[in-house]
């Protein structure tokens, strides 16, 4: 007989309380699959925790304290064990690039589908390689160059599995980073439910998270013009 599955030890990160109550009642409803070993309110308090409890997953969120959140971010993540997802707002200013570069794992919107945070949970505790710490540097290419060449086959690979729908609804995004769903589904001339379906399968198939981790690769891998691949790069995946 095997031994149960632990489950994956989340702690939180925030001032509000309402966002941590949010937090905790959606992760804690997964148990055993996962459940919230700690919640601090302050930088200071969360570095002591976080070292009490070890945690697998810490969700960080940017607020004004004494203490500089990339620095913590950093502290936080020296352990390789401890793994930092940023949550944001749509609209909330934070130094996303700075965060992937001190350490954090990926970003995780405030907005997005209940399910999505729970799968973005999932994905970066079992990923040894979160997002690519490259992709700033890829994003100030663009801007300069107005896009950013395909890196490697593997990633040509991935993106080969791409339909031309997807493909089109990944423009979109990128051309409206802030639109919302509907707004998007009426663009293309689908239904919002089918919008949800593409972006599933788009995530799945490029082993994102989540809206901002698609922008970032959609920027970083210049998937937002209106050119099909490459024949090269259309290969298929066992």
């Amino acid at each position: 007989m095997s031994a149960p599955m632990k489950p994956i030890r989340v702690m939180l990160i925030d001032c509000r309380p309402l966002v941590l109550m949010g937090l905790h009642d959606l992760i804690n409803a997964r148990k055993p699959r996962m459940e919230v070993s700690g919640q601090a309110t302050t930088y200071a308090n969360a570095l002591d925790l976080a070292d009490q409890l070890r945690p697998n997953v810490i969700f960080f969120s940017f607020f004004p304290d004494a203490l500089d959140p990339l620095e913590v971010v950093a502290g936080l993540t020296r352990s390789a064990e401890m793994k930092v997802l940023v949550l944001k707002g749509l609209y909330e200013a934070v130094p996303v690039a700075q965060a992937i570069e001190a350490g954090a794992r990926g970003v995780v919107l405030a907005e997005d589908p209940t399910e999505s945070i729970i799968q973005a949970i999932i994905k970066v505790h079992h990923r040894d390689i979160g997002l690519d710490r490259a992709w700033a540097g890829g994003l100030a290419g663009y801007a300069a160059n107005g896009h950013i060449p395909l890196k490697c086959n593997l990633e040509q690979a991935k993106q080969a599995q791409l339909t031309l729908r997807e493909r089109e609804l990944i423009r979109a995004i990128v051309g409206d980073p802030s639109a919302k769903y509907l707004s998007i589904a009426a663009r293309l001339g689908i239904s919002e439910h089918t919008v949800h379906n593409h972006l599933s399968n788009i995530y799945h198939k490029l082993n994102l998270i989540n809206r901002i981790d698609l922008l970032m690769y959609a920027l970083k891998h210049g998937l937002t013009n209106n050119e099909e691949p490459p024949e090269s790069t259309w290969v298929e995946l066992d």
